[in-house]
């Protein structure tokens, strides 16, 4: 009697153990809350989460840099100059402008055969704080706003956002991405991209601010 009920408590810890490791598992991989840190180079840390669409996963890039929330501002709301930072910006513009604070753009993605390119539509809102000189930049998918391009796919499902906070003389810059860009792209083809595409964007960001100093 006293074997069975060892063997009957020790059945019960590695079911426990079992459920444990599961729900870690889970955290780190599946849930849709909590960052994943990815990779860190040259002080620019990528982090990723599950996305709310299908097996997709979302983006977070954090540096710092020495320019002012202002002047980074200025950079990530100049459409016209986003191809010579944004990965595969073909082009990019301001459709209308809606307030001092508040516009609509679009963004052309040069996509790799045998997929279609991309473009998407946002509605980008500024928002400052001026009691902190925090900025926070928010953009989402606005796909009706504008008619599609022949051969072009429009991204349906798109949120970000820039948030620029004053930090030991410069600026603490995090985008967090999230998108889905159409049915024809295998979620696992688009992951790939999930770490490499943020870094890319914070390296060309960094460099382009260096050169205009």
């Amino acid at each position: 009697m006293v074997q069975i009920r060892a063997m009957n408590l020790r059945a019960s810890l590695l079911f426990l153990l079992a459920i444990v490791l599961t729900l870690s598992s889970f955290t780190k991989y599946g849930s849709v809350d909590e960052w994943v840190y990815e990779r860190e180079k040259k002080g620019i840390k990528v982090f990723t989460k599950k996305s709310k669409w299908g097996k997709l996963r979302d983006s977070k890039a954090v540096m710092l840099v020495s320019e002012s929330p202002e002047e980074m501002l200025n950079l990530l709301t100049d459409f016209d100059n986003y191809p010579k930072w944004l990965p595969r910006c073909k082009k990019a513009r301001v459709v209308a402008r809606l307030s001092d604070n508040e516009f609509i753009a679009q963004i052309v993605f040069n996509v790799p055969w045998p997929f279609k390119d991309r473009d998407c539509v946002l509605r980008v809102k500024i928002e400052k704080d001026e009691r902190t000189g925090t900025i926070l930049i928010t953009e989402e998918s606005e796909p009706k706003y504008i008619r599609e391009q022949e051969g072009v796919v429009r991204i349906q499902q798109l949120v970000a956002t820039w948030k620029l906070v004053p930090k030991n003389g410069g600026t603490e810059v995090t985008n967090e991405y999230g998108s889905n860009p159409g049915s024809d792209i295998p979620d696992w083809l688009t992951n790939t991209q999930s770490v490499e595409t943020p870094m890319a964007t914070f390296e060309n960001i960094r460099g382009i601010a260096i050169n205009k100093k």
